[in-house]
């Protein structure tokens, strides 16, 4: 392997703060997409307990699927890839304000 070529997903100069930013990120954008789902789940469980376990399995269901496909290993590489090819952007947030997400 030539030092000059990185294979795409060679992660090893990612820092881990920088890994955890674009999760939060991925997962932001999870509760936007799913956004259906969530109300779906939301209204079911609303105004129950015990019942929710069996009464809210398939709403509950269809959320963890939602989340999971958005928030998947695949998803995640292609954000660190989008991210490093447009230079390492800065993300999270400046004087209380959330620095926009341009990259994805």
């Amino acid at each position: 392997m030539n030092a000059r070529h990185v294979p795409s997903d060679d992660w090893s100069g990612l820092l881990k703060k920088e890994e955890e930013a674009l999760i939060t990120i991925l997962k932001e954008k999870a509760l936007v997409r799913c956004k259906l789902a969530q109300k779906e789940y939301y209204e079911c469980v609303k105004g129950r307990t015990l019942s929710i376990a069996w009464a809210c399995r398939e709403s509950g269901k269809k959320l963890n699927e939602c989340l999971h496909e958005e928030t998947s290993e695949e998803k995640l590489n292609e954000a660190k890839r989008k991210w490093i090819k447009a230079g390492k952007p800065r993300v999270g947030t400046e004087n209380g304000e959330r620095i926009p997400v341009t990259f994805m």
